[in-house]
């Protein structure tokens, strides 16, 4: 996750994407935007890929994405970094906003703080100072604020709505400062004061949901909140994308599960990730689906539903 060679968008994927032949692509950059992956393999630095994106009218604007579920254990964190290691490969400035004091982002990431590191809850009140030095960065592309269970104390000490309202802006309002285009949040599993925080500083939040009735349940609770937050601080309603994971269709629970899903919220967009053995290959080594180059159902799925979250369409 460290070495950039193994965070690049190849231009096998990418010729794809645009749906032009792999050569006719590859004559698009220069020099050093082609890095040799393997033998039958090129890849695009995040620079290259940037610019070319551009050329094709895709836009990079500022934006906060916080994913957030009342349940744990149904991908949240699986989400989180797969979106942000491919928004870096993208070409996006990402962050990762790690705010659960389990820190299962950070731990997949490689980067779990030590006692002494600065966590989100040692700088949110003076990000201007302290925010730059806490950032651990892991590839051109991507870095992170890493969480550890003191962000537990968050709820605390963000009792005052004012400080609810602007301790995640603010952070987020900082990385701006500081160069990044994407900021991913990932939440803890509650609706706790710091998920309100962050859902104060998203324009986009991601609703990660399984099969189960809890987490159907706490879908609907989860939406239900972020309509009342919003409306109790005065701020816009932000977009809201539902991520249905670990869906198998030989399953009749998940079958109905969706078919309920798309019944009930038909106004929202909903990407469908299909279960695979690839994430827990993948996550026992450190690594997300988008850190190796097999073509695979867990890939795909994960692409679709980050080209969509952050506006790529290339389609001719």
């Amino acid at each position: 996750m460290t070495t950039e060679r193994y965070s690049l968008l190849t231009s096998r994927e990418l010729a794809a994407k645009c749906r032009i032949s792999i050569g006719e692509l590859e004559e698009r950059f220069q020099g050093d935007e082609l890095v040799r992956l393997n033998a039958a393999t090129n890849g695009v630095t995040p620079e290259g890929v940037r610019r070319f994106l551009t050329e094709e009218g895709v836009s990079y604007p500022f934006r906060v994405i916080a994913h957030t579920t009342m349940r744990g254990g149904i991908g949240k964190t699986t989400g989180t970094i797969s979106t942000a290691v491919r928004a870096a490969q993208y070409g996006f400035k990402t962050c990762v906003l790690d705010l659960d004091p389990q820190g299962s982002s950070s731990l997949a990431l490689g980067a779990v703080p030590e006692d002494d590191d600065p966590i989100f809850f040692d700088i949110w009140q003076r990000p201007e100072e302290l925010l730059a030095d806490a950032l651990v960065e892991l590839s051109s592309h991507l870095s992170i604020l890493p969480s550890s269970l003191e962000n537990a104390l968050l709820d605390a000490s963000l009792l005052n709505p004012g400080s609810q309202k602007k301790a995640v802006r603010g952070v987020c309002d900082q990385l701006r400062v500081l160069g990044f285009d994407t900021v991913i949040v990932d939440c803890p599993p509650s609706l706790g004061i710091a998920v309100i925080s962050a859902i104060c500083a998203a324009q986009t939040i991601v609703v990660p949901v399984g099969s189960d009735a809890f987490s159907l349940k706490g879908l609907d609770l989860t939406l239900g909140e972020i309509h009342s937050i919003c409306d109790t601080f005065g701020l816009p309603h932000p977009a809201v994308r539902i991520l249905y994971t670990r869906y198998d269709q030989r399953e009749t629970v998940s079958r109905t599960a969706l078919a309920r899903i798309r019944e009930r919220h038909p106004e929202l967009p909903l990407a469908v990730i299909r279960t695979s053995s690839e994430f827990s290959k993948v996550l026992a080594a450190g690594e997300t689906v988008f850190s190796r180059y097999a073509k695979n159902s867990a890939r795909d799925d994960y692409d679709r539903h980050v080209s969509a979250l952050l506006g790529i369409s290339l389609e001719t």
